[in-house]
């Protein structure tokens, strides 16, 4: 009898080892997702062209401003606003990023200023922003602008567009010629 008891002992421990390793065994469920967007992409439009600019003044060209002709003190000349189309994700997050513009570069490596955001008397004006009508648009700056990306069509595409205009300043005894610069625009999905 013993022997007997033993062996029920023995094989109720085991059956307890047993029913205790099941009964630690636990799960659980986790969903994946991704949300995906449209390449980001960037295209230029056009050039940003001040035309003729008269020594001691400084010019203004508005964003939008299509190619046409401007008066700068009596004097004509064609001028144009800048602009790109930028493609991405509506909503997402994405940084518009420009270089630092501050001069145009013209004839033995003289400089003319060029300013953003700032029309030709000194008062602020949105002169580098986005949207797709450029009486309403939102302002960016040179450097680095986190936004978030509009759900507008451009081209059958989810895009907006970036106008670019300025004002440059010719001292009084600026070197003739002929001044130029790059602007960069860069876009990045956040």
């Amino acid at each position: 009898m013993k022997k007997l008891v033993k062996i029920f002992v023995v094989a109720a421990f085991a059956l307890g080892f047993g029913v205790t390793a099941q009964a630690q065994t636990r799960s659980d469920n986790m969903s994946a997702s991704a949300t995906v967007f449209d390449a980001i992409d960037v295209e230029k439009v056009a050039d940003l062209s001040f035309g003729s600019v008269m020594k001691g003044t400084k010019k203004y060209v508005a964003p939008g401003a299509i190619k046409g002709v401007s008066s700068d003190n009596g004097t004509e000349s064609i001028a144009q606003a800048g602009s790109f189309k930028v493609f991405a994700g509506a909503g997402s997050s994405v940084t518009l990023s420009f270089n630092t513009l501050a001069n145009l570069t013209g004839p033995n490596s003289k400089t003319l200023p060029i300013i953003f955001n700032q029309n030709e008397l000194g008062d602020p004006v949105v002169s580098l922003g986005y949207g797709t009508e450029t009486s309403s648009l939102t302002q960016l700056n040179l450097g680095n602008n986190s936004i978030t990306f509009p759900s507008t069509t451009v081209d059958s595409k989810n895009g907006t567009y970036v106008y670019v205009g300025a004002t440059v300043n010719a001292a009084a005894d600026q070197e003739s010629g002929s001044y130029t610069g790059t602007l960069t625009l860069t876009a990045t999905y956040n």
